[in-house]
């Protein structure tokens, strides 16, 4: 795993500036290339092939395979293409025997060289045979062109910049910043933020920096000075499939089984995220087949109600593993503050950043790679809120009489959901209605600007043919790649450590897209398809439980433990006016009052108003 940047001049102080930025993303090896039309910059955590052979930029000659200029400098004139490359390809050696079979020569053990003779053999297309996740740039010298590519579900991030004759591009943010670009703040972008706790899936907070999408491909000529293609070569389909419930498990099970495998595939350590929920729980139980003393880390709050650590327990002690527990309290608020919004330079205000970080900062401690379960409840169907959507749609459509009559019912009984059902239940369509549902935002609350029709991209998300997978379609191009992944990505690079998503192998993502929507929520049952599955394989404590969600106490903290440290974040910001401050005094009241909770409004606020003030005026 890796930190890539790079731009299309010759300037080597400039671009060991932008590298250092990535310092977090990869300690063991730093390497450079600058000629007169690029520049490239890579910082390396070393997984596969710890030697010196796997050292980047890594350049390709047809004659002699692959090598890096700092090692091997006499063939530089034979190359004809260069990488930086960020991921890791989990079948690379499948396909290397392949190539091996049409006479390509390979020098290292490394998947780095293999995506360099995939590009000289099939061009663009390779990226179609790979199982894995990456991000890279491919600098081809006859064609003079930047090949610029991102996995299929957006594991890896990659951000780029196009001004005049300069095209930059990097995995991070906070490189840009050195280039003195302008501190712009995208509009559009901090709306999004709002509703979502994340930027968009195209744009970052800052004008003209663009990410590149997930699964998508980039062409940019040097000799033209332009962007020249740019198109997505995988997308997420849904089909019913008639399939019958055994066949579905067996293919499930399988699956699931050969995607751990794969991403044990690994010359370092590796361990797991566990939270004892049902989903870390399959990778444990998985993972446990093909390793022997296999480590375990969770996190435990100090609030009963956000705790699962029991679970983990349970887990950890069935399959023998050595479990490592952290505790968080309120007295970490204040440190994390200060510290995410560096690793986090693209806003971000999912709270569940901060269990993500502090569990990846203990498990870097002993491993160098983590299997999660990220990623299977946005293609199995495993949120509440997919069977509240369903019911809400329903209710929308009755008379606005009887909808009025349910609101007070609900006021009499709880004032927070008598709101937020106002809200759903005279929404303008369907997709307002999701939309709604996943955001804390809408409550009556007009301290922010919000209009939803500036986002251009949600109604080609809510496409699908039926209910179910018009939603999954949504949150698997959107919740998972703009929130979940980049969420993981940045908490597991801050301490140097390399997470793997095994139920985003793509096979098992398009497999769970054909699956008739019943299997997936039967009888108002999440996931069923996969609890049936692992039903005599997991306890039942673990299969039955319901879904807890890796959540933070900050309903109690903002109320009790650092009140007054929230209040002076969010009311005694003034240097950009982008709230109504008499409006948001007012829900502060009321969360305050224990009537509603509005945690996650005002943790959004705090992330954005520290991360303004870090990268305004602070140096990196």
């Amino acid at each position: 795993m890796c930190g890539i940047t790079g731009f299309n001049w010759s300037n080597s102080n400039k671009i060991k500036e932008l590298t250092e930025t990535l310092k977090h993303r990869g300690p063991d090896d730093t390497g450079y290339f600058i000629d007169k039309k690029i520049s490239f910059g890579q910082k390396r955590l070393s997984i596969l092939d710890l030697s010196v052979a796997g050292h980047q930029p890594m350049f390709y000659s047809p004659q002699k395979g692959a090598f890096s200029e700092k090692y091997k400098k006499e063939l530089m004139p034979t190359a004809d293409i260069g990488i930086v490359f960020n991921g890791e390809i989990y079948n690379f050696k499948e396909i290397r025997q392949e190539l091996i079979n049409k006479n390509y020569k390979f020098t290292t053990n490394c998947d780095t060289e293999l995506v360099l003779a995939a590009y000289r053999e099939w061009g663009q297309n390779c990226v179609e045979k790979f199982n894995g996740m990456w991000a890279f740039c491919i600098y081809d010298k006859k064609k003079e062109t930047l090949f610029l590519s991102r996995d299929r579900l957006g594991i890896k991030p990659l951000y780029y910049y196009q001004s005049g004759n300069k095209f930059v591009f990097s995995s991070e943010l906070k490189a840009f910043f050195k280039l003195k670009i302008p501190f712009e703040i995208n509009n559009d972008s901090l709306n999004h933020f709002f509703i979502f706790s994340c930027t968009p899936p195209d744009y970052s907070i800052i004008k003209n920096v663009r990410k590149l999408q997930a699964a998508e491909n980039l062409i940019y000529s040097i000799r033209e000075n332009k962007i020249i293609s740019k198109n997505k070569y995988w997308n997420t389909k849904f089909s019913e499939n008639k399939i019958t419930e055994q066949n579905a498990e067996k293919k499930i099970y399988n699956l699931i089984d050969d995607s751990v495998k794969k991403r044990l595939l690994s010359d370092v350590e590796v361990g797991a995220f566990l939270s004892g929920g049902l989903d870390s729980s399959i990778i444990v139980y998985f993972m446990k087949k093909y390793t022997e003393n296999l480590k375990t880390f969770s996190i435990k709050f100090d609030y009963n109600d956000f705790n699962e650590s029991n679970y983990a327990r349970i887990i950890s002690k069935k399959f023998g593993t050595k479990h490592y527990e952290i505790s968080f309290t309120a007295k970490d608020i204040k440190k994390l503050i200060a510290e995410l919004p560096h690793f986090y330079d693209d806003p971000f205000g999912d709270e569940s950043m901060i269990p993500t970080y502090l569990v990846s900062k203990i498990a870097s401690k002993h491993v160098s790679v983590v299997l999660s379960g990220t990623g299977s409840d946005e293609i199995f169907g495993g949120y509440s809120r997919y069977k509240e959507y369903l019911i809400l749609k329903k209710l929308k459509t009755q008379p606005a009489i009887l909808k009025k009559i349910l609101i007070n019912i609900y006021k009499q009984i709880n004032f927070d959901k008598a709101s937020k059902l106002q809200e759903l239940l005279f929404s303008n369509n369907d997709n307002e209605l999701y939309i709604k549902l996943l955001s804390d935002l809408f409550r009556g609350n007009d301290s922010i600007n919000i209009d939803l029709n500036k986002i251009k991209y949600l109604e080609k998300l809510f496409n699908q043919k039926t209910s179910l997978n018009s939603i999954l379609n949504f949150d698997q191009n959107h919740y998972l790649s703009e929130d979940l992944l980049i969420k993981e990505d940045r908490a597991t690079m801050a301490h140097s450590l390399e997470g793997r998503v095994p139920f985003l192998d793509h096979r098992i993502v398009e497999f769970a897209n054909s699956l008739p929507e019943k299997l997936k929520l039967k009888f108002r049952t999440e996931k069923y398809i996969l609890k049936k599955t692992f039903k005599n394989k997991l306890p039942s404590e673990i299969i039955n439980r319901k879904k807890q969600g890796f959540g933070v106490p900050l309903k109690h903290y903002f109320r009790n433990e650092i009140k007054s440290y929230a209040e002076s974040i969010i009311f005694d910001f003034n240097d950009f006016q982008y709230y109504d401050k008499k409006i948001v005094r007012e829900i502060w009241n009321l969360h305050q009052s224990k009537k509603t909770d509005y945690a996650s409004f005002f943790w959004n606020i705090i992330i954005f108003n520290k991360w303004y003030n870090k990268w305004k005026y602070e140096t990196i």
